[in-house]
C-alpha cells in the first residue's frame, strides 16, 4: 500500500472511530494526573513570576485568545491579554506580589482542558508602601493547553468584604 492510501485509510479509520454524537472518551487516570501535574507547575509559575515582580512573564501566562476573560468580585475587569499585560506594566517597579494558595483543585476536564479552585492569600509588597494590602479570598480558572503551554483562559478572584484591608 502506497503512503497515501495508507494515510487515506488511517484517516477514514480515524473518523469512523469518532461519529456525531457519540461521547467524549473519558480521560485514563494516568492522563488525567499528568494534566493535573502540568497545571499545577504552572499555577507555581505565576506565584513565582507574582513574586519575583516579572510582569513579562506572568502576562504570558494569559491566554490570546478571543475568549479571555478576568472576573474580580464578579465584574468583568478585562475582556484580552493585552489589557491585563497593559494593567500589570502600570505596578510601581519594585513591587512584589506575594500569594499563597491553599485546598487546590484541579480538574482534568478534556485532553488539553482544565478548570482550577483555589483559596489564596495574597499580600502587595511595595517599597513604597511598608504596610502593603493583603487580601483572600477564592480564584477560579479554566486553562487551555496551547502551543507555547498551559494559558489562562478565563479567571475569577473574589473575596469577602470584611477580609479586604
Amino acid at each position: 500500500m502506497n503512503r497515501l492510501a495508507f494515510a487515506a485509510a488511517l484517516g477514514a479509520l480515524g473518523l469512523g472511530a469518532c461519529q456525531p454524537g457519540d461521547a467524549p472518551r473519558p480521560l485514563t487516570a494516568a492522563h488525567a494526573a499528568a494534566i493535573r501535574d502540568s497545571v499545577q507547575a504552572t499555577l507555581d509559575a505565576f506565584l513565582r513570576y507574582s513574586a519575583a515582580g516579572q510582569w513579562d512573564s506572568l502576562g504570558g501566562l494569559y491566554d490570546e485568545g478571543p475568549e479571555f476573560r478576568w472576573m474580580e468580585q464578579g465584574v468583568v475587569q478585562y475582556r484580552s491579554a493585552a489589557q491585563m499585560r497593559q494593567a500589570l506594566r502600570r505596578v510601581s517597579p519594585g513591587t512584589r506580589i506575594e500569594t499563597t494558595h491553599h485546598d487546590t483543585e484541579i480538574v482534568a476536564l478534556a485532553p488539553g482542558a482544565a478548570s482550577v479552585a483555589t483559596a489564596f492569600h495574597t499580600r502587595f509588597v511595595d517599597p513604597r508602601n511598608p504596610a502593603g494590602l493583603e487580601f483572600g479570598g477564592v480564584i477560579t480558572m479554566v486553562l487551555a493547553h496551547r502551543e507555547p503551554g498551559w494559558r489562562i483562559v478565563v479567571g475569577h478572584a473574589s473575596s469577602p468584604a470584611s477580609q479586604n484591608r
